[in-house]
């Protein structure tokens, strides 16, 4: 009996994180971006996507670190086209295995110490399992970043991974234009 009710808990602590990447099913235009649940730098706990309701908004994930690079090629011209729209919110998603999460108070204020003050509200950290993100988010490269575009009501409107590119950086850059209007 008694073990019965360990493998049930043990169940849950694990399936839990696995349902909420809406059962690792690989993520398209059209679906409702999963929740995840991290701190920003500015240490307010938020939930994704809930904490973008109502705003056009740009996720970047990253599962390793060393992507900044990549990330960089496309909040550079996302910020610089629109920062100062009340309507847009941009967001860098480090991901970060549960393993780490006893370090979490230094790996975040070194991110702190890293990262201008203005920029802590666009910065969130996530501690936990990965691997249904691995699976929910098609991560073949955990070297690359992962790209989201949400509409107002939280569905995915654009996906992409990688340094930007020209091409897809223009698309993006349309479509934002477009859910802003």
């Amino acid at each position: 009996m008694i073990r019965s009710i360990v493998i049930a808990l043990l169940l849950s602590i694990f399936v839990s994180p696995v349902a909420r990447a809406q059962d690792s099913k690989k993520l398209k235009p059209g679906d409702f971006f999963p929740e995840i649940k991290g701190k920003l730098l500015s240490s307010k706990m938020i939930t994704l996507p809930d904490h973008c309701k109502g705003k056009v908004s740009v996720l970047i994930l990253a599962f390793k670190r060393g992507t900044q690079a990549q990330i960089d090629t496309w909040t550079k011209p996302l910020m610089k086209e629109f920062s100062i729209n009340n309507d847009f919110r941009y967001i860098e998603v480090p991901m970060i295995s549960s393993f780490y999460n006893w370090l979490s108070h230094y790996i975040d204020n070194g991110m702190r110490s890293g990262i201008a003050k203005p920029m802590h509200q666009n910065v969130m950290t996530y501690y936990g399992s990965l691997n249904p993100y691995f699976d929910c988010f098609d991560v073949q490269d955990k070297k690359l970043c992962y790209l989201f575009l949400l509409d107002k009501e939280g569905k995915i409107q654009f996906l992409t991974k990688g340094e930007a590119k020209p091409d897809e950086l223009s698309v993006l850059l349309q479509k934002i234009k477009i859910l802003l209007q």
